[in-house]
Order: C-alpha cells, then sequence, then structure tokens
C-alpha cells in the first residue's frame, strides 16, 4: 500500500511537469523578449536613465500577454529575455537578476 502511494506521487510530479500548457503566442512572446533584450543590451551601460527606460519598455512589451491572461506568453517571453541577456551580456545578467547566482 506504501508503495502504490509513492507511485502515485511520482506520477502526479510526472504529469504535472508534462502538463506545461502551450500558448498561441509562445513564439510570437520569445521573439518579442529576444527583441526587448536585445535593445537593453544595445544601450549605454553608463546612461542610467536609458538603461531604466529600456527596462521599462521591455516590461510593457511583456504586459501585453499578462494582460490576456496568457501566463505561458509571460513565460516565454520572460524565458527568451532572460537566455538572450545572459548569453550576450553576462555581467548585466547577473546584475539585473542576482537571485540566479544563489541558487547555483
Amino acid at each position: 500500500m506504501r508503495h502504490l502511494l509513492y507511485i502515485v506521487a511520482v506520477v502526479a510530479v510526472l504529469m504535472g511537469g508534462c502538463a506545461e500548457k502551450k500558448s498561441p503566442l509562445d513564439a510570437e512572446a520569445r521573439d518579442s523578449g529576444m527583441r526587448a533584450a536585445a535593445a537593453l543590451v544595445a544601450v549605454d551601460h553608463t546612461d542610467t536613465m536609458a538603461m531604466e527606460r529600456a527596462v521599462m519598455d521591455a516590461k510593457a512589451k511583456q504586459s501585453k500577454y499578462a494582460l490576456q491572461r496568457d501566463s505561458a506568453a509571460v513565460r516565454a517571453f520572460d524565458e527568451a529575455f532572460r537566455a538572450y541577456l545572459k548569453q550576450k551580456d553576462k555581467p548585466l545578467y547577473h546584475s539585473i537578476f542576482p537571485e540566479h547566482e544563489k541558487q547555483r
């Protein structure tokens, strides 16, 4: 009986991981996230006002999906934004997302 409980728990966890929803706006959100990150990387990092403006523009683009209550598209935007930053400008990535350093 106890083994059955463990098996049911493992199956439930596996099914939850596989049940990640895709959005019809997934590709658009990923592209938008990458473009927003590229715009941020292109800004002169010593110009704090321009950096702040680029971050606010990115957040505004992401909020388009949040307003549509499309959490999968919001997640796709965020993943693409973070991945692009991490690949193209690691110091900027670590300054914006310092919590990821603590998790590793």
